[in-house]
C-alpha cells in the first residue's frame, strides 16, 4: 500500500510503498478513503507548534472515512465491509478518574499518553490503517454521500461538541465568535440545524456576510457582527442584534493575541448565560469575577466532543438538517500531497481540502 511518512522535521514527507497492517488484538484495519487536510499542516510537519509527535518515522493524518478491510481478535460489533468514521480522538477506555488521551497521527493530549502514542502512532495519510476498535464508528444511511464530501463531518464534530455542551435549544441565540474560520463558519451552520438564531462574530463583517449569505440566503435567523476595538460599542451592536438577548456564547477564535472577541462574547451575553471555549487564545482572559458571580454566567471549556455528539450529527445529516454540500471540496491523491498541503493553508472560507486515499 501507499503511506506517507514523517522522518524529520527538516525534510518534506515521503511517499513510501509498505505492508498492509496486520490487525492487533482489540483494533481494526481500515482501508481508508478520505481525510481531510488542516490549514497548519505545513506547521505541524515542521515542527513548529508545541505538540506531543508520535515517534518517528510515522504517517500523519487524522480523521477518515473508509470501509472495514480487517477487524482483530477481541473485536464483537464490528464487521468486515462496514463503511465507518475513523475519529482520531482516542481516549483509553480504562476505569479510571482522569483516562490518557491522544489525537491518533497528531499529538498527545494527557501528561502520560506516550505509551498510546507508541502503540498507535500512525494516522490516515495511508491507503490501509491500523486503528483501535475503540474509535472506529459504523455510519449508515448515507451511501449517497462520497467519502470526499462525508469526511466534511470532521469540520462539523468540534464546534458540535462544543454546541451540545451548552445545551443549544431552538430558539436560543447564540454567538459564534470567529465565525469566519474553519471551525467557526461549521458552528455556525450547525447552530442553525440545532433551530439557534445565530450572531456570528469576526474582524471582517463582508467576509462573514458572504458566509451567512451561503449557509443560510435571506434567513432572519443569523446576523453578522464586524468587530471594532471598542468593547463597550462592539458589545451594544451584538445585543442590539436580539430581542431576547444572547443566551449562549461559542468562543472557535484561533491563536489569538487579544482577547477582545471573546469579551465582547462573554459581555454579550444574558443573565443565566453560557461561554464555551473550544478555541485557542494566547493571552489571559481578563474576566470579571463580580459580574460573572451577579449575572450566573458560565464560562465552560470543552476539549473536542463526544461518541455520542458524533452519531447525533451523523444523525442531523441523515435528516438534511445539515447540507455537508455547501462545504466546496478540493481533493488531492497521496502523490499529490505537496499541493494539498498549500491547498489546505489557503482555505478559502466554506471550503474543505481533501486526500483522496482510494
Amino acid at each position: 500500500m501507499l503511506d506517507i511518512k514523517l522522518h524529520d522535521f527538516s525534510k518534506p514527507v515521503e511517499l513510501t510503498q509498505s505492508d498492509i497492517p496486520t490487525p492487533k488484538k482489540d483494533s481494526v484495519v481500515v482501508k481508508l478513503e478520505a481525510t481531510p487536510l488542516l490549514s497548519y499542516t505545513r506547521d505541524y510537519l515542521q515542527g513548529n507548534l508545541p505538540y506531543a509527535y508520535p515517534p518517528m518515522p510515522f504517517t500523519p493524518g487524522t480523521n477518515a472515512i473508509g470501509v472495514i478491510h480487517e477487524v482483530g481478535e477481541g473485536v464483537v460489533s464490528l464487521k468486515k465491509g462496514q463503511r465507518v468514521v475513523v475519529d482520531c480522538n482516542w481516549e483509553k477506555s480504562e476505569g479510571v478518574a482522569n483516562p490518557e488521551r491522544v489525537l491518533i497521527g497528531l499529538t498527545g493530549i494527557s501528561a502520560n499518553s506516550q505509551p498510546m502514542l507508541e502503540e498507535f502512532p500512525n494516522g490516515t495519510w495511508r491507503e490501509y490503517g491500523d486503528f483501535p476498535a475503540q474509535v472506529i464508528m459504523p455510519i449508515e444511511g448515507v451511501d449517497d454521500i462520497p467519502s470526499t464530501q462525508l469526511v466534511t463531518l470532521a469540520r462539523f464534530i468540534v464546534p458540535f461538541g462544543g454546541l451540545r455542551r451548552m445545551n443549544l435549544r431552538a430558539g436560543e441565540t447564540v454567538v459564534i465568535n470567529g465565525a469566519s474560520g474553519y471551525f467557526g463558519s461549521a458552528a455556525a451552520m450547525g447552530a442553525l440545524a440545532m433551530g439557534a438564531n445565530v450572531i456570528m462574530l469576526g474582524r471582517n463583517a463582508e467576509k462573514l456576510q458572504k458566509i451567512a449569505d451561503s449557509i443560510a440566503p435571506n434567513s432572519k435567523r443569523v446576523s453578522v457582527v464586524g468587530l471594532s476595538d471598542d468593547l463597550e460599542a462592539d458589545v451594544a451592536k451584538v445585543r442590539a442584534l436580539s430581542s431576547n438577548g444572547v443566551h449562549k456564547a461559542l468562543d472557535m477564535i484561533g491563536q489569538s493575541n487579544s482577547a477582545h472577541s471573546t469579551m465582547v462574547a462573554l459581555n454579550s451575553l444574558n443573565p443565566n448565560g453560557q461561554l464555551v471555549l473550544m478555541g485557542s487564545m494566547l493571552t489571559p482572559l481578563p474576566v470579571d469575577y463580580n459580574k460573572l458571580l451577579l449575572n450566573n454566567l458560565e464560562i465552560k471549556g470543552n476539549f473536542m466532543y463526544t461518541r455520542d455528539d458524533y452519531l447525533a450529527l451523523v444523525d442531523m445529516v441523515k435528516a438534511g438538517l445539515i447540507d455537508l454540500n455547501k462545504v466546496e471540496v478540493t481533493s488531492f491523491g497521496l502523490d499529490e500531497i505537496e499541493q494539498g498541503i498549500e491547498s489546505a493553508k489557503s482555505n478559502p472560507m466554506l471550503s474543505n481540502t481533501v486526500l483522496k486515499l482510494g
